[in-house]
Parts: C-alpha cells; sequence; structure tokens
C-alpha cells in the first residue's frame, strides 16, 4: 500500500493527529445497518459533547412540520434568521447526535437559531421521504417566522439541500436566501477525486462510494431527474439562491462539487467555492480543528452577507 502523501505546512497539527487516529486508519464498522446506526450514533454522541462544551448552545427536540428536529439556539446571541441543517450519513444514518452536531457550531458562529432535521431514512424510506421531510419543516419554518431562512448540508445532507431548493423551483415555492452544501452537491460523484481519494487517505482501494445514485436511497428514482441531480439541469440552476461550496482536496465528493460551482457559475448564480487542501470528506464534524473552525466562519459570512437583518 502506497502511503499518504504528507501534509502540507498550511495543514493544522490537530488536523494531522486527527487524520493518521481516524482517517488513515478507520475502525471496521459493524456490518449490519442497525449496529452501524449505533456505531456513528455513539462516536457523534461523544463529539457532540464536546462541540457542546467548546460552543455553548440550547437544544431542544421538537416536532416542526410534523417532523422531529434538534432546535439549537446559541447562548448569548439572538440574530434574526433561522438555518435549517440537514445532516450527513448516507441517507442511512447519522439523525440524533449527528445531526444536532452539524448544526451546535454553526449556530454558535451566526449568532442564528438552528433547526437540525431528522429526515427520514432509507432502505426503510427513499426518495423522495427526506425531501418531503425538509420541505415541510422549510413550510413550517415560513409560516412560523419572519425572519430570512437559510439552508445547508454537508455530505448526504448536501445532496439533500440541493434536492429541496430544486423542489421548491420546481413547485414555485419561496427559495431560501442562501444555501451551503459542504462536501457535496446536486451532482452524481466521479471525476479525479473519487479515483484518488483512496491513496489520499492512505486506504489501498478507492473510495468507499461508487456513485450515490447506489445508495438505497436513491432506490427507484431517475438519475435524470433534475429532482434528484439539479446540477444536470441548466435552467433549474438558475433559479438557485446564493451558494457556498467547501471540500477537501482527500474528499470523494471534491471533483462533483468543483463542477457544480462552475455550472451555478454558468447559470448566473452567486456561488463560491472552497477547497481546503489536506482535508478530507466532512471534517468539519472534528469541531474542534482549526479548519473546521475556519468552515463555521465561511458559513457565517456566507449567511451575514445573503440574509436580511431586521
Amino acid at each position: 500500500m502506497v502511503p499518504p502523501p504528507e501534509f502540507a505546512a498550511w495543514v493544522s497539527p490537530a488536523a494531522g493527529l486527527q487524520f493518521d487516529e481516524v482517517i488513515r486508519r478507520p475502525a471496521e464498522p459493524p456490518r449490519s445497518l442497525e449496529d452501524r446506526r449505533r456505531h456513528y450514533d455513539s462516536i457523534n454522541a461523544l463529539r457532540l459533547e464536546e462541540a457542546l462544551g467548546a460552543y455553548p448552545a440550547s437544544v431542544v427536540r421538537r416536532l416542526i412540520g410534523g417532523v422531529p428536529v434538534h432546535d439549537v439556539r446559541p447562548t448569548g446571541a439572538d440574530r434574526s434568521g433561522t438555518l435549517i441543517c440537514l445532516h450527513g450519513g448516507a441517507f442511512l444514518w447519522g439523525a440524533g447526535a449527528g445531526a444536532a452536531l452539524e448544526a451546535v457550531p454553526v449556530a454558535a458562529a451566526t449568532g442564528m437559531r438552528v433547526v437540525a432535521v431528522d429526515y427520514r431514512l432509507a432502505p426503510e424510506h427513499p426518495f423522495p421521504a427526506a425531501v418531503d421531510d425538509a420541505l415541510a419543516v422549510h413550510a413550517a419554518l415560513l409560516a412560523e417566522t419572519e425572519g430570512p431562512i437559510g439552508v445547508y448540508g454537508c455530505s448526504a445532507g448536501a445532496y439533500l439541500t440541493a434536492q429541496l431548493v430544486a423542489r421548491l423551483i420546481a413547485e414555485g415555492r419561496p427559495s431560501p436566501q442562501a444555501v451551503a452544501m459542504l462536501h457535496g452537491s446536486g451532482l452524481e460523484v466521479g471525476g479525479d477525486s473519487l479515483a484518488l481519494a483512496g491513496q489520499l487517505n492512505g486506504h489501498a482501494g478507492a473510495a468507499d462510494i461508487h456513485r450515490m445514485h447506489d445508495l438505497p436511497y436513491f432506490a427507484g428514482s431517475d438519475p435524470a431527474d433534475p429532482l434528484v441531480f439539479p446540477g444536470d439541469h441548466p435552467a433549474m440552476l438558475a433559479a438557485f439562491p446564493p451558494t457556498l461550496l467547501i471540500t477537501g482536496t482527500r474528499d470523494f465528493a471534491a471533483s462533483s462539487a468543483s463542477v457544480m460551482h462552475r455550472r451555478l457559475l454558468s447559470a448566473g448564480v452567486d456561488a463560491r467555492f472552497v477547497m481546503f487542501d489536506g482535508l478530507w470528506h466532512a471534517h468539519h464534524v472534528d469541531t474542534t480543528l482549526p479548519e473546521s473552525q475556519e468552515v463555521y466562519g465561511l458559513m457565517a459570512a456566507h449567511f451575514d452577507d445573503h440574509m436580511r437583518r431586521d
């Protein structure tokens, strides 16, 4: 096995240690889906405890639009605007602590309320169940709040963000003022990043995923449908709100995120793209890394630029 390349000097020592401990030598997850869900939930519960120590916030579980959510509000801040957070986890896991984990530091960085959606998971609930849940939460928030609404998601949540926006456009509903897609996009994965991610992360094989559309969530869907992969449809992209895309050079989804950015620009959308050298898929869920804190700052600036304040 060829060792991964050395990090450049600008990659933080903390990120280097995390890479060696977690990414380069990952623990083998359980095989059954239920055990895998418990496995990731236990990891995310520890990460959430760490995040709450660094980013004080209140987390309340409730229903919005009939959908379970984590209603996260930063301590000592009350700024206008609400962000909807759509968690990652291959549409198979990541609910519960994972959803709250992806909301807490962003709430602290933006000073805004963040509503993390525990959308229904595959394979029990394939496409468009997760979109339906996100849509229900968005509609309920539009009805109950007066401030602007933004949406963001990581990995599977990034794809769900794109699908939610596409659904809102298709149905003529109000779109979010701004969105952010982290380590994912509205395009099928592929390109150099998919081919090289395994080598860059010190794994003998290629990336763990070969096509997003092979995931159980997409069972029975048509990849040519603009509500599945809106990045392939210029007319749909032209109606997207201002968009921030964030990825890393060791992320298997980096190529698709880069192409999504180019296509948004070609469609006339205000789109920003940030690539972290040496960083891997969903690195910001390790919330105390300097690079993670940089991600939260970029998101805060993006939403601050495009979501009007009272």
